[in-house]
């Protein structure tokens, strides 16, 4: 799938209305992608449908909420291996179960929602730093969903993990302000998705902007405009 001197990015969440959407865009674009979700037939869905147009993602089917740091070291060692660089790493993947009051917050859900949305971002950043330190230019975004906003009432782990994603992007920003790669955080608004659907689901589909809209959106942080 590589090609020479194409930019490399890897995208968690691939498998839903963003992180597709953005594989698809990056892609059109000539980057190179790793599509990482634990949603194996979403993956297997985009990488079909990207192959019919010449050119597809590697897919990784893998479950942040139940992998450890072993896992993502051996992931870390085998895009040296095939690639040799990563010029983005994208944060797009979340979990949401429903708005739900923390007394009756299920623990099982809150480590899930936690493990999905900060942990196994934490642990994947940390695992692929290095070789993202070795490629001139390279990014870390973190796809952020109102921070403020979510921490109000019945958001319960989510809105944790939203809160302590923006914290942890701004801590690593500060530690890798020196030798790379750059961290920002994007907030690319409402659009409509399944996830979105669980907390609005009486909204209009049409009345939101497109997961295609958003992805144009982290596809400009992504790529620094250029």
């Amino acid at each position: 799938m590589a090609e020479a001197d194409s930019k490399v990015a890897l995208i968690t969440g691939a498998a839903g209305a963003l992180g597709s959407a953005l594989v698809e865009r990056l892609m059109h674009e000539g980057w190179d992608c790793i599509a990482l979700d634990r949603k194996r037939r979403g993956l297997e869905q985009l990488h079909d449908r990207m192959a019919t147009e010449g050119r597809a993602p590697l897919v990784v089917p893998v479950d942040l909420a139940g992998a450890g740091p072993q896992h993502f070291e051996e992931l870390a060692e085998s895009l040296q291996e095939q690639f040799g660089r990563l010029d983005a790493l994208v944060h797009a993947a979340a979990e949401f179960k429903a708005l739900t009051p923390l007394e009756h917050q299920p623990a099982d859900g809150w480590m899930q929602v936690l493990q999905t949305g900060l942990t196994g971002p934490f642990l994947l950043s940390q695992a692929l730093l290095p070789l993202m330190r070795r490629t001139a230019g390279s990014r870390v975004v973190w796809v952020a969903d109102d921070p403020e906003g979510r921490r109000k009432a019945y958001w319960g782990a989510y809105g944790v993990a939203q809160s302590g994603r923006t914290a942890l992007a701004g801590i690593m920003a500060a530690e890798c302000r020196r030798d790379g790669p750059e961290v920002v955080e994007i907030d690319p608004g409402p659009f409509y998705s399944p996830l979105r659907s669980k907390a609005w689901p009486a909204e209009n589909p049409d009345d939101l902007p497109t997961a295609a809209d958003a992805a144009k959106k982290v596809m400009a942080v992504v790529t620094g405009g250029r």
